[in-house]
């Protein structure tokens, strides 16, 4: 069961940008697929920043810096 929830997500015509997908049951660890939130990390911008820089890093993929629209 552990790809049915990017499937949900990749597949559900329902499925909104910025919504999460997870297992349904205890702790959200095993079960169906449902709608789930966040975490509080995923919203840190730091850590946005480290896990980035560690990415490129780790890849030696570097892309540029993107400038807002």
């Amino acid at each position: 069961m552990g790809a049915l929830p990017v499937l949900r997500a990749a597949t559900d015509p329902g499925v909104l940008g910025g919504q999460y997908y997870g297992p349904d049951g205890f702790a959200e660890m095993r079960g169906y697929p449902t709608l789930v939130a966040s975490s509080a990390q995923s919203h840190d911008v730091a850590l946005q920043r480290r896990l980035w820089a560690v990415s490129e890093e780790l890849t030696g993929v570097v892309y540029p810096q993107l400038t807002p629209a």
